[in-house]
């Protein structure tokens, strides 16, 4: 009868801890094959895509993000494991307590040593010891970054040519010009007239004068058009022109400049496990030292460190035990009975009282 007891318990204890693995480690809501086929399938190509420096460094934050995420989650799936471990080693330790008592009240590897009368013991489970320490991981690896510096200008003047220099040669016409001048017709000469003297001519034979007469030249005015310039070939130089423009003037150069930026760092805290957790015997309160007010004062004082005990009333009931559990579980204190080290813990002092 006993030992069928024992098996029932044990066999339930195995599936509370297989059934609470289970939904830690997500094994009932697996993917079909082709679905996560699909996904590898599309994951590889946004692997084999090119990227650029900007978009390979967002997508390395995104990978460090998701990795802190995934170890903490992997961190607190550890320490619900080991809450099912724990639970699982308590109701073993129970099953284990109930057989010996049965079987073999003189056992001394299942009793408390060194033990002294009225004192009461408890086998609890003391819980895994941690420690936090802080780690530095790299969030950003070091790189360089390309700063291009703009070139520098200033307004300047300068002669732009608008039409070159040339050589045109131009035909210049003969220039006349009328004058007046005399022409001499007739050149002077004498002629012989006849003239009248002091006596008259008195027959044919006798008394006839003849005079000779200068006759001046004769002259005749006429138009004549005379050459003032002759006619020739005239070489006419025309300048090149220029126009004046402002521009901007190049004063320096753009430069490309290599900028090295460190790696960026973050501090992370974790826990690390430095003791596993074991069972144990710790000396408790039982119904001989134990009441109403005792019960009381840890009612209080779990209210008081925002633990929700239930009503303030002197009962150990339901409530209050979760409730000192998880108060036990939070400060590392022995779990499973209300020891004499959470009394301590929580500066409350009793009186045994003698049987």
């Amino acid at each position: 009868m006993i030992q069928n007891h024992l098996g029932r318990c044990i066999l339930i204890g195995l599936m509370i801890f297989s059934v609470g693995c289970a939904r830690l480690l997500n094994l009932g809501t697996t993917e079909p094959a082709d679905k996560i086929y699909e996904k590898d399938i599309v994951a590889h190509k946004a692997i084999s895509q090119p990227v650029s420096d900007a978009q390979s460094d967002e997508l390395f934050q995104q990978q460090q993000v998701q990795i802190e995420r995934l170890r903490s989650a992997l961190e607190k799936k550890e320490m619900t494991i080991q809450e099912y471990k724990k639970e699982l080693e308590i109701a073993s330790l129970k099953v284990q307590q109930g057989t010996s008592v049965v079987a073999s009240q003189g056992n001394a590897a299942q009793l408390p040593p060194n033990a002294k009368p009225g004192e009461c013991y408890a086998r609890v489970y003391l819980t895994p010891k941690y420690k936090t320490i802080s780690k530095r991981v790299m969030v950003q690896p070091a790189s360089e970054e390309i700063k291009i510096i703009p070139a520098k200008y200033e307004m300047a003047e300068k002669q732009v040519l608008i039409d070159e220099a040339s050589t045109e040669y131009k035909e210049i016409p003969a220039v006349y010009k009328w004058i007046t001048e005399k022409v001499l017709v007739k050149e002077a000469h004498t002629i012989w007239e006849k003239g009248r003297g002091n006596i008259e001519k008195i027959d044919n034979a006798t008394g006839e004068v003849m005079c000779m007469i200068h006759v001046p030249p004769k002259y005749k005015t006429v138009k004549k058009r005379i050459l003032v310039s002759p006619a020739r070939i005239e070489e006419i130089t025309r300048p090149a022109v220029y126009k004046t423009i402002k521009y901007k003037k190049i004063v320096q150069p753009p430069q490309k400049q290599v900028v090295p930026v460190p790696a960026q760092y973050k501090t992370i805290t974790k826990k690390v496990k430095i003791g596993e957790g074991r069972m144990t015997w710790q000396r408790t309160i039982c119904e001989t030292n134990i009441d109403r007010g005792v019960v009381m004062k840890i009612q209080r004082f779990l209210r008081k460190d925002r633990y929700n005990p239930g009503p303030i009333d002197g009962i150990l009931g339901k409530q209050t035990r979760r409730a000192l559990n998880s108060f036990q579980r939070d400060k590392g204190l022995a779990i499973g009975s209300i020891t004499y080290q959470t009394l301590k813990y929580m500066k409350i002092n009793i009186e045994d009282k003698k049987k």
